[in-house]
């Protein structure tokens, strides 16, 4: 279940938003509030999965909250102006959604947040991926670096091996780690990543997306357009394109032979 906090001071725009999310499973709306400050005070005491968000707010713009959100929280700004969208996805939001909202579009909206937010795939009863064995070296000691995350200004260490997963938010990067499962937004871009990565443990699949191959456990193919990469220790998947998976599977048929791996960069 994705829970969602509505931002907005306009109570009509609430009693259409909760309409259309009435109309999808999977979905609860947990707090509404209408000013700023109101919801500073929710985050303060609630971590919700989702926050949705109009732009301007009385009393100043609602990037001012971004601080407030948690890192782990994704963000969709619903605005009746498209003026904001670049500063929106520059944030790193996941959507942008320009009132009156469509339902069409807000269904792809909230199919995003659930390839980001998707159960491991062993826990459902119909799936069935691919498995993969984790290859030597994963065990080895990793350096670390602390970087700065996507909304509240505070740093993160992070070690190398932990990272299973690097996807690109244009100027931010999502990054899914294990040992525990989680998955942070960073505000770095994902060629400063880079020069970090040993080039033996780590591959690029696309402008968008790195994976350490030895932390895959298995994909699952969806749709001719999706394909759902799972990790070993239950963390976060990763959902690829077709290209994407093209690339993964060539690596990965050659890593059964030979364990070596094409440069980064």
């Amino acid at each position: 279940m994705i829970s969602i906090l509505l931002v907005d001071d306009e109570p009509l725009a609430h009693a259409r938003m909760e309409a259309l999310l009435s109309e999808f499973t999977g979905v609860e709306v947990a707090g509404r509030v209408t000013s700023l400050q109101q919801a500073k005070e929710f985050l303060a005491t609630n971590q919700p999965d989702v926050v949705f968000l109009d732009v301007e707010m009385p009393g100043g713009s609602s990037f001012s909250l971004l601080p407030s959100i948690a890192d782990t929280a994704d963000v969709v700004f619903v605005t009746a102006h498209e003026r904001h969208a670049v500063q929106a996805f520059a944030v790193g939001a996941v959507d942008y959604l320009v009132k009156p909202v469509d339902p069409i579009r807000l269904a792809d909206t909230l199919q995003r947040l659930r390839r980001g937010r998707a159960p491991h795939p062993a826990s459902s009863a119909d799936a069935s991926p691919q498995s993969h064995p984790a290859l030597d070296g994963a065990d080895e000691e990793s350096p670390s670096l602390t970087v700065p995350l996507r909304l509240s200004g505070q740093k993160a260490v992070v070690r190398i091996h932990d990272i299973c997963w690097i996807e690109s938010l244009r100027n931010y990067t999502r990054v899914a780690l294990h040992s525990p499962a989680r998955l942070l937004v960073f505000r770095r871009r994902l060629g400063e990543w880079l020069p970090d990565l040993p080039d033996g443990m780590f591959a690029r699949l696309s402008r968008s997306e790195v994976v350490q191959l030895a932390m895959i456990r298995g994909t699952e193919w969806k749709s001719r357009g999706e394909t759902v990469v799972t990790f070993h220790d239950d963390a976060p998947p990763l959902t690829l394109g077709r290209m994407s998976a093209q690339r993964l599977n060539s690596l990965l048929d050659g890593m059964s032979a030979s364990h070596d791996l094409p440069p980064l960069r």
